[in-house]
């Protein structure tokens, strides 16, 4: 059998419950790494909504990007330097999927979500 060994650096995304909490980039103040591909889904109590409200967001405009399913659009793909606006969801959940390119790393992004 093969044992898998996972660094901190490797392990990111996952399931967040309850009703408040944070979500930011792998490594968040700090640096995210490269070739990152994470996915978070936030699930609130059934007949709830999510709010997600950014409060730090730094990444490679075009080149890496940070995309969240679960809202109105169905899709919204965030990049750049501008914290974006915040993100409500129509159903009981949101999905996070972050990834980054090769090059350039920057701080990446923190956010609140509430139930």
């Amino acid at each position: 059998f093969i044992i898998l060994f996972l660094t901190a650096e490797d392990a990111c995304g996952g399931t967040m419950r309850g009703s408040s909490g944070i979500v930011s980039s792998p490594n968040f103040p700090n640096e995210y790494h490269n070739n990152a591909d994470c996915t978070w889904t936030v699930v609130a109590e059934p007949g709830d909504t999510i709010s997600l409200i950014f409060t730090d967001f730094q990444m490679e405009e075009k080149y890496d990007y940070l995309e969240v399913e679960g809202s109105e659009p169905p899709t919204i793909w965030l990049s750049g330097m501008n914290i974006p606006p915040p993100v409500i969801s129509n159903k009981n959940w949101l999905r996070l999927h972050f990834v980054t390119d090769s090059n350039h790393r920057y701080r990446g992004f923190s956010a609140h979500y509430q139930g």
